[in-house]
């Protein structure tokens, strides 16, 4: 993966795609046009604050997280060894990054760590479904 997780579109990809919506979706939720959307996934334009607050809200990351201010938190401290060590993290996810043999297979990155952990589901995830969000952020389809 390329060193392009500063830029806002990179993050609102992914975030979107974690949360499991499309463009379309994500604007009816936040009022926000479909076309900006698409244009801040591209680097193409720069949302507001106030567009940053609406898609951080729908999506549950922060706007930093959107904007690229939590560099470190891609880059230091989201990794596989990181998120063994943090003792509230998600138990699914513990699950997957203790699962070795299965983290090296899929050569998980930091960025695919820190959108996981960027989750935020009412009900708790499994393993298993953390392995079909990670399939959904790179865009390929999963038998589980």
């Amino acid at each position: 993966m390329t060193d392009t997780t500063k830029r806002p579109r990179t993050r609102l990809y992914l975030a979107r795609r974690a949360a499991g919506i499309t463009q379309m979706e994500l604007s009816a939720r936040t009022g926000i046009s479909q076309v900006l959307i698409s244009n801040i996934e591209r680097s193409a334009r720069e949302g507001s604050a106030d567009t940053y607050r609406k898609l951080a809200k729908v999506l549950g990351v922060s706007v930093s997280y959107l904007t690229g201010e939590q560099v470190q938190d891609w880059r230091e401290g989201s990794g596989r060894e990181e998120l063994l060590k943090d003792p509230i993290a998600d138990p699914g996810l513990q699950a997957l990054a203790r699962n070795e043999a299965l983290c090296e297979a899929l050569a998980i990155e930091v960025e695919e760590w820190a959108a996981l952990r960027s989750l935020q589901s009412p009900h708790p995830l499994n393993q298993e479904a953390y392995l079909i969000v990670l399939h959904a952020i790179r865009g390929s389809v999963v038998d589980v």
